[in-house]
């Protein structure tokens, strides 16, 4: 909590921030940062996993459409991902059906924004989370995998990776708005910036 550990090459730096404007409305983002300015070959490997994750999360913010399917459709890319690796045995259906990805996602892929960053977490069931998404609301979309360093279901060189990407997404007349989009996203623009700022 007090976020005053060592920062070292080779590590990631895991940053979410909330924040709240004057007319009390609140925002929450997550960006996952390589210290050294470069993913190595297995942090980017699950970065990009991740990143497929939230796309399909975000493609899944459609007035109409049910809150936990950005969820689920993020869910489903993180278990096909873990199969494909080798973490855990397919098929991806009994994966899901059996919640084994959850072991490495340890928490929901996002949450309603507005008066409060968690807003309106304590409403009830059938208009918060098996709700229906109509234009105006604002959710974030946001999966993680995250391997524990002491993890010894997994291959060493997962061990100590945790990666989270967060945006804020408004849901529109005719699908989404990405109200975040002006910060990097993607591994190759999050090296990018990166650069950019040792320049």
């Amino acid at each position: 909590m007090r976020n005053d550990g060592p920062v070292r090459s080779g590590d990631l730096l895991l940053l979410d921030a909330g924040v709240e404007t004057h007319t009390l409305y609140t925002a929450d983002i997550t960006r996952t940062l390589p210290i050294n300015g470069r993913f190595t070959e297995i942090q980017k490997q699950v970065y990009d996993a991740v990143y497929e994750a939230q796309e399909a999360g975000i493609a899944a913010v459609q007035p109409g459409g049910k809150y936990r399917d950005f969820h689920d459709a993020a869910q489903r890319v993180l278990a096909e991902r873990v199969v494909e690796w080798g973490l855990v045995e397919g098929p991806v259906e009994r994966v899901l059906e059996l919640g084994l990805q959850r072991r490495w996602t340890l928490h929901g892929t996002g949450h309603m924004l507005g008066l409060d960053v968690h807003d309106c977490a304590a409403a009830r069931t059938e208009t918060y989370v098996e709700g229906t998404l109509e234009p105006g609301m604002v959710l974030t979309v946001e999966p993680g995998l995250y391997f524990q360093a002491d993890d010894l279901t997994v291959p060493e060189e997962y061990r100590g990776i945790g990666v989270r990407i967060e945006d804020d997404i408004l849901v529109t007349e005719d699908g989404n708005r990405n109200l975040s989009d002006g910060l990097p996203r993607t591994s190759a623009e999050v090296e990018s910036w990166m650069a950019s700022l040792k320049g």
